[in-house]
């Protein structure tokens, strides 16, 4: 495949997660990816770059309701999807569709208290 020329860096630079509770997201957050929490570096009151490239963002957040549905917004990666599920259930996050064991990957959804959905992926 032939690579054209873009002025738009091919890299992704940031996820953003939309939180209401952002202490509560940094916390949570930074447990679920093993970061030591640093509210220190909370930018205008309500923005949290993760090392990973997530940024949290409470901006604008108070008062809007939780949706009952979102799509998967980050795909994440494990060696062990049976103690990663309980682990992120620890954590407070929910699992909303149970270990899915296929041939060449098992996976379940989990979402935090936002309605944030993401997908724990175990490669066989």
């Amino acid at each position: 495949m032939i690579k054209s020329e873009s002025l738009v860096q091919e890299k992704v630079n940031g996820y953003f997660i939309y939180v209401r509770d952002l202490n509560k997201a940094i916390d949570m957050y930074s447990k679920l990816f093993g970061y030591d929490v640093k509210n220190e570096e909370i930018l205008f009151g309500h923005l949290y770059f993760m090392p990973n490239g997530v940024i949290l963002d409470s901006d604008e957040m108070e008062g809007r309701a939780i949706p009952e549905w979102l799509p998967v917004s980050l795909k994440l990666g494990t060696t062990d999807i049976d103690e990663t599920r309980d682990f992120v259930q620890e954590l407070g996050f929910t699992v909303t569709y149970g270990i899915n064991r296929g041939p060449v990957v098992s996976w379940f959804l989990f979402k935090d208290q936002d309605g944030n959905t993401l997908m724990m992926c175990q490669d066989h």
